[in-house]
């Protein structure tokens, strides 16, 4: 199990139901290896990645809705030593079709269907015992292997591409291209403002004291950790940035899309589109259901966060540059 952070009650998860939880895994870890089978790779990997409070769980919810595609839902979630037996489930007891609520606190989602960021998942199978990002060096400690054949029976219990969310995998986008060449990667961009104020909200609401550091940090995370508050947030969402920007420059075209947050609220069929074009490059078709949206806002309450905060942010960001 990873590393958690103390945090206030209103998100803390109760423990001896998370124990529970362990010792499942632990039970059926060693059974879903029989179920494995070595798959070529037919179906792509969609990943959702960008920096913390920039958009993903909203994205996540879109996608997951409106388009032929298999997720993670809070029920597969649990099962993140034994995720075959978690989609098999889910596909029994909720089945298939779905439409998100569109609603989250801080991009934890409330309904059992509702997508996942599959954390325990990633954090297990790509070596981090905590939210701080590792040298790339790091890469020899994961096995690449074993990943790529969950990864590729997960998509064939679904028989679809499937979609995930994640903070690590952005680390490491270059190196998933090389394993499945048909992984895709959605990098989503959010006004900095609005996305620093988020993130400081994250910081009160979550954690209950914005002098502690929220969600995942970056190499220079040290250094960053002496600044001030809105130095601390800045570096954190320039630093990260760079990073997944600079991973996904050795990925083709063909298999990233990079788009603002408020481009997608503003145009969600176009980039529904977008993201349906990306995956059919892939040799596999992607439908596109429903056609009813719901309108999707941008600005979250930044417009009603203290004048000074904004102007300490733009600042921050301002010296930086």
């Amino acid at each position: 199990m990873r590393t958690e952070p103390q945090l206030t009650k209103e998100f803390s998860k109760d423990q001896g139901f998370e124990t529970y939880l362990s010792l499942l895994n632990d039970s059926l870890h060693e059974a879903e290896k029989q179920l494995y089978k070595n798959y070529a790779e037919k179906y792509p990997t969609v990943h959702v990645i960008g920096v913390p409070r920039s958009g993903t769980t909203l994205v996540t919810q879109m996608l997951s809705s409106f388009l032929d595609i298999g997720y993670i839902n809070n029920l597969i979630a649990a099962f993140w030593k034994a995720p075959l037996f978690g989609i098999e489930l889910s596909k029994k007891l909720l089945g298939t079709h779905y439409t998100s609520n569109f609603s989250s606190s801080f991009g934890r989602t409330d309904s059992i269907y509702e997508p996942h960021e599959f954390g325990y998942f990633w954090n297990y199978h790509l070596s981090y015992n905590d939210f701080q990002q590792k040298d790339i060096s790091h890469e020899k400690n994961i096995d690449w292997k074993n990943l790529m054949l969950i990864l590729t029976n997960m998509t064939y219990a679904f028989k679809k591409p499937v979609l995930f969310k994640s903070f690590l995998v952005g680390f490491h986008a270059e190196h998933f291209h090389k394993i499945l060449p048909k992984s895709c990667f959605i990098y989503i961009r959010r006004n900095f403002i609005n996305n620093a104020v988020s993130i400081y909200n994250l910081r009160k609401k979550m954690l209950g004291d914005v002098n502690l550091w929220a969600s995942i940090k970056p190499k220079q995370y040290e250094q960053l950790k002496h600044e001030n508050i809105f130095n601390q947030i800045t570096g954190q969402i320039l630093y990260l940035e760079c990073e997944y920007l600079q991973q996904l420059k050795n990925v083709p075209e063909s298999n990233k899309l990079i788009v603002s947050y408020e481009e997608v609220c503003n145009n969600p069929k176009d980039f529904l589109t977008a993201v349906k074009s990306m995956i059919e490059k892939q040799d596999v078709s992607c439908m596109i259901e429903g056609t009813s949206m719901p309108v999707f806002s941008n600005s979250e309450n930044v417009n009603t966060a203290d004048a000074g905060i904004i102007e300490s942010f733009q600042k921050s960001v301002n010296n930086f540059k």
